[in-house]
């Protein structure tokens, strides 16, 4: 099984209510994700090339995820052919062992790192510290949340959970740490100077870099690594030792196929033509070069993804990590990453975590955390088929017994009882009764059993005092004959 843990242990239940709880969160997220959907959208309307552009990016992505199992040797070649070093983990066991072993070979004390998903998904940094070694998160978003020992919430945004208060009390307490001034107001430019002065600390002192990668050129050997804010350039360039650790779906043909796929994150994530900055690594520092590590290892990560090879799921392998998912999903506004319980957050961690793992981690997103509205579906530029993702999977729980004993039950009860129009009709008999139990002020506050959770959010009108069928029988029964 890959090894993918879920980042809160708690049940859906307690996570949902702390979700809808949050008024911080549920503002914040929603003035994001509002903010990059409408992005999308601009830049689809102004940039007349771009949907021609995302279909080659697409087939671009398919054809490169069906050859995995050609690419990856290529690609390796490539990268020992200038001077780096490649290797293979299976699982986030290995992956971290293999980075463990790596700093401890070169003594390293204190790393940094850009953002990287990949990381999260294996517990990375954990596995550093564990082995006493300082891990020290570059981009800002990432930065913040290391500051509250968080993870995540968002692919791209990761801190978009808190406010420019809460933001500003974080760096204050760690100003104080390491005897800075703290930021002067909680203005994002304020804010943003402090992050700038203290991160050059950590630059100008690592030992090590730590990258992911977003995608990864067979034909060449290159890494891209794309970012808003530069800190890649100073975490492949400064420390003398660098390591990329990149999932295996990330290897693209050629660089052909690149200039059509790199242009995807950014405009369908935050309605950019193109990110801020764009890193490109094909080897260590060679000789008569004045900057770059001196040593480039890269681990290529499977972790449960080359099970999903030829199987009715292969698409999710061509997520690009973009978010558009999220900035669109309904449930995902008013929950938060958070309530996910995983690294992946939103339509794609409904299905992706579930997948890569069996059906062994946080089986119940499919069912729970999804309305099926197809909104994911329709944002996604990789025409990743999410909302039928979610629906197999919800078959699959069912063929394999996974849902809660009690929750079979009642909807093989149900089934039975509404599997004819005599018992169904009995039925609403009976619950037009029964209401009367948990009507006020004209309206259903409350229900037994499994349907009582429904109600701890919204209200529902009551049954009608005759039913369409009732109706028909009544005015319509004598002349057309008696109605079964």
């Amino acid at each position: 099984m890959a090894g993918i843990l879920p980042s809160d242990p708690r049940p859906w239940p307690e996570r949902r209510d702390a979700g809808l709880g949050n008024a911080t969160m549920r503002t914040t997220i929603g003035v994001v994700t509002r903010r990059f959907s409408s992005g999308q959208r601009r830049v689809f309307h102004e940039y007349e090339e771009a949907e021609q552009a995302r279909q080659v990016a697409v087939q671009a992505k398919r054809r490169a995820v069906r050859h995995m199992d050609q690419l990856i040797p290529k690609v390796r070649a490539k990268i020992e052919s200038h001077g780096g070093q490649t290797y293979m983990a299976q699982d986030a066991r290995e992956a971290v062992r293999l980075l463990v072993e790596i700093a401890q070979a070169h003594d390293v004390q204190t790393a940094i790192k850009t953002k990287s998903m990949l990381s999260e998904e294996i517990a990375l940094n954990r596995g550093l510290e564990k082995a006493g070694i300082t891990v020290v998160e570059t981009d800002l978003g990432e930065y913040i949340i290391q500051r509250a020992h968080e993870s995540p919430s968002h692919i791209l945004a990761p801190a978009a959970h808190k406010n420019r208060t809460q933001i500003k009390r974080l760096l204050d307490d760690d100003a104080r740490s390491v005897e800075m001034e703290t930021p002067h107001s909680e203005e994002p430019a304020d804010l943003t100077r402090f992050a700038r002065s203290r991160l050059r600390r950590e630059f100008l002192s690592a030992d090590m870099g730590i990258t992911g990668g977003n995608f990864l050129v067979a034909e060449t050997g290159t890494l891209v690594l794309i970012t808003n804010e530069g800190n890649a350039d100073m975490v492949t360039s400064l420390p003398p030792v660098l390591v990329s650790i990149v999932g295996v779906e990330k290897v693209v043909e050629t660089w052909d196929d690149l200039t059509y796929l790199i242009q995807q994150p950014a405009m369908n994530g935050i309605g950019q033509r193109l990110s801020s900055y764009t890193t490109l690594i094909s080897g260590p520092r060679q000789p008569g070069m004045a900057e770059g590590a001196a040593e480039w290892h890269v681990v290529l990560v499977d972790n449960g993804r080359s099970s999903l090879q030829g199987t009715p799921f292969e698409d999710v392998l061509s997520c690009i990590r973009c978010g558009a998912c999220l900035n669109v999903c309904p449930v995902f506004r008013q929950v938060g990453g958070h309530a996910y319980g995983g690294v992946y957050a939103g339509p794609i961690g409904i299905v992706e975590t579930p997948l890569l793992t069996d059906l062994q981690v946080l089986p119940e997103l499919p069912s729970v955390a999804c309305t099926v509205c197809h909104a994911c579906g329709e944002a996604c530029p990789m025409d990743i088929d999410l909302p039928g993702h979610v629906l197999r999977l919800r078959k699959a729980k069912v063929a394999r017994c996974i849902d809660h004993r009690s929750a079979r039950w009642s909807y093989r009860l149900w089934s039975q009882v509404w599997s004819t129009s005599a018992r169904y009709r009995r039925s609403l008999r009976l619950a037009r009764i029964a209401q009367k139990l948990y009507l006020k002020n004209g309206q259903l506050k409350n229900a037994p059993g499994l349907a009582q959770g429904w109600f701890q959010s919204r209200d529902m009108p009551p049954i009608a005092p005759e039913m369409f069928h009732e109706w028909w029988q009544r005015t319509r029964g004598n002349a057309h004959g008696q109605q079964k």
